[in-house]
C-alpha cells in the first residue's frame, strides 16, 4: 500500500469578535437600512405629491377654461339673441310703413234694424 499523505486543509483564520463589536456593528446596519428606507419613503412621498399638485392644478386650469368657455357661450347667445331682434324690429318697421287699410262696412245700421 502507498503511503496517504495528509496535508492540512486551508481554512480562514476566524477572529472572534466580542459581543460589544457585534453589537456595534449590527446598529451601524440597522441605522444604514433605516436611513435607506427612510430616503425611498421620502422620495417616494414627495413623488405623489407632485403627482397630486400637478392634477390639482390641470383641474383648475379646466375649470378656468370652463368658466371662459360659458362666458363666451352667453356672449355669443346674447348676439345672436340681439341680432335676432333687431331684425324682427326692422320687420315690424316694414309693417308699419304699410299702407293702412280701408274701411268698409259690410254692414249698417240700417241692415241690423229690425222693423
Amino acid at each position: 500500500m502507498k503511503n496517504i499523505d495528509y496535508t492540512r486543509k486551508h481554512r480562514r483564520t476566524r477572529f472572534k469578535q466580542t459581543l460589544a463589536t457585534k453589537t456595534k456593528k449590527t446598529i451601524k446596519a440597522l441605522i444604514t437600512t433605516l436611513t435607506m428606507m427612510i430616503f425611498v419613503l421620502l422620495i417616494t412621498f414627495f413623488a405623489t405629491t407632485t403627482n397630486n399638485a400637478q392634477k390639482g392644478y390641470s383641474l383648475e386650469q379646466a375649470k378656468l377654461k370652463n368658466e371662459e368657455l360659458k362666458s363666451k357661450n352667453s356672449s355669443l347667445t346674447n348676439k345672436i339673441t340681439e341680432a335676432t331682434a333687431f331684425v324682427e324690429i326692422q320687420e315690424e318697421y316694414a309693417i308699419t310703413e304699410m299702407e293702412t287699410p280701408e274701411e268698409k262696412n259690410y254692414v249698417t245700421i240700417e241692415d241690423n234694424s229690425v222693423y
